[in-house]
């Protein structure tokens, strides 16, 4: 299927605007600390580019679980993929896990509580 001229741009400002508004409501959800990764951080925009957070808080629920209350309380235009860890959790698995290393590496903080 052809991709209409400019819609990597178009997708590009979709994903920025809705990363805005995402970002205004992580101090009323309780996390510690968000990560941004994937193509907004490496700039490789597609038709089917999503929002790549690493999510850490404090949280009793099962991983699979996790990314829930995400999909509930951030309900975006755009998909958003959370990948939640506990601190604990991500303190252990920061640097053997490839792909938390690489958001750890690459990515940007959007938010910290500390």
């Amino acid at each position: 299927m052809p991709v209409r001229i400019g819609f990597t741009q178009f997708r590009k400002q979709m994903l920025e605007k809705e990363l805005a508004n995402i970002t205004e409501l992580l101090p009323q959800l309780g996390v510690e600390k968000v990560i941004l990764a994937g193509d907004l951080v490496s700039g490789d925009i597609s038709p089917d580019s999503r929002i790549d957070l690493i999510v850490v808080q404090k949280t009793d629920s099962a991983f699979g679980r996790r990314a829930d209350f995400f999909s509930y309380h951030l309900s975006s235009m755009v998909a958003v993929d959370s990948q939640v860890y506990t601190p604990e959790e991500f303190a252990e698995l920061e640097n053997s896990l490839p792909a938390l290393y690489a958001a750890s590496q690459q990515g940007k903080v959007i938010y910290c509580a500390e």
